[in-house]
């Protein structure tokens, strides 16, 4: 599992993302990145497991 902060192009907010995987040998995917904020696709990640972002609380 990988986790990480990344700012949000649209609104300017930082949250999480988490990056977990299946190890399915290549099954590797296109994962949105989404703004848990305003639900802007950011980016994206090539996995075989799911992307999950969550609020940052500081």
């Amino acid at each position: 599992m990988e986790e990480y902060k990344q700012q949000c192009t649209e609104c300017g907010k930082t949250f999480i993302v988490r990056v977990t995987t299946d190890n399915v040998p290549g099954c590797k995917e296109k994962e949105e990145v989404i703004c848990p904020y305003c639900h802007t696709e950011v980016g994206y990640r090539m996995t075989s497991g799911f992307v999950y972002t969550y609020k940052h609380e500081e």
